[in-house]
């Protein structure tokens, strides 16, 4: 059985050898691509603050 680099036709009797030209060959034939970025979701901050926290903050707006 073997492996055949389907951008160049290359055949390869093991799976490794085939793994590691397949990457090399592909941006030879195609040297001008250009990838963009994977999308993704807006960033989400999210913050737990515990109830003796705010306590003592609000604590300084009773102060007058």
């Amino acid at each position: 059985m073997g492996y055949i680099c389907p951008t160049c036709g290359k055949e390869f009797d093991i799976e490794a050898k085939i793994q590691k030209h397949f990457l090399q060959c592909w941006k030879e034939q195609h040297p001008y691509h250009k990838s963009k970025d994977a999308p993704r979701s807006e960033d989400v901050v999210t913050r737990e603050v515990d109830d003796d926290i705010m306590n003592f903050f609000n604590s300084f707006s009773e102060v007058k």
